[in-house]
């Protein structure tokens, strides 16, 4: 009778005694998967705790098989959802700032564009000549009133410069 041998899956950790001429497959992955002989003597495996058999054999199928690491973290690294939401709110808060950078330049836009209205209409220099008195009606909506102010500003401007 030729001597048993400790066999396990790569796959699943299962292990068995099984004859050195058998090639076993793996019970529990369906027998899909062929299993692999410790090089250890069955009867020295038998003596050994569960808790060193079981290190021994998570050591053996690292060796063999690295990227079991990998399948057991992957779970891990696909669900964390911690590290996501710390990127997200790191790019919530740059989108923020960055929001009321563009605020604040287009109140003072405004804020700048009214005052320089009101020194022109207080220094006596009336509209343009082009525009003849041109006063924005009651009716018309603010995206004209806005270009016929930024016309007449960019007139003026104009002026000033020649």
């Amino acid at each position: 009778m030729r001597e048993l041998a400790v066999f396990y899956c790569p796959k699943c950790g299962h292990y068995a005694y099984y004859q050195t001429s058998r090639h076993p497959l793996c019970p529990k992955c369906g027998g899909s998967v062929p299993m692999c002989m410790l090089r250890m003597y069955y009867t020295e495996f038998m003596k050994m705790t569960c808790e060193e058999r079981d290190n021994y054999l998570a050591k053996e199928m690292l060796k063999q098989n690295p990227s079991i690491l990998q399948r057991v973290s992957a779970s891990r690294k696909r669900f964390n959802s911690r590290e996501t939401i710390a990127e997200l709110c790191t790019v919530i808060m740059d989108l923020d700032a960055e929001n009321k950078v563009l605020s604040d330049t287009v109140n003072w836009m405004h804020d700048t564009i009214w005052d320089m209205l009101r020194q022109q209409r207080s220094s006596g220099a009336g509209p343009s000549s082009d525009h003849a008195g041109w006063q924005p009606s009651p009716d018309a909506d603010s995206s004209s009133r806005e270009a016929a102010v930024t016309e007449e500003l960019q007139e003026n401007d104009a002026k000033i410069k020649a």
